[in-house]
């Protein structure tokens, strides 16, 4: 295998910032937890009968991925053109 510096898969971007890759990350975390509960609460709402509330914790699924996407579009958008 070569040593070439150039074949490492990581690209550095040189208009990344640390804070945007920190919140990335921390976004992450805090949305695997908050939607591992969710899906929990989810399922005790659909076992129960309770359309409403089960729809309640699906709209908020479906936010918490805007979210993310919305993080990981500015993070996109800072590297390309910031």
């Amino acid at each position: 295998m070569s040593s070439d510096a150039s074949r490492w898969p990581y690209h550095e971007w040189p208009s990344s910032t640390p804070v945007l890759d920190v919140a990335r990350v921390l976004v992450a975390v805090a949305s695997v937890m908050i939607l591992g509960y969710d899906l929990i609460f989810l399922a005790f709402a659909v076992a129960d009968g309770n359309g409403g509330l089960a729809a309640k914790y699906g709209i908020f699924v479906a936010v918490v991925g805007a979210a993310n996407l919305a993080m990981d579009t500015l993070i996109r958008w800072r590297r390309h053109h910031g």
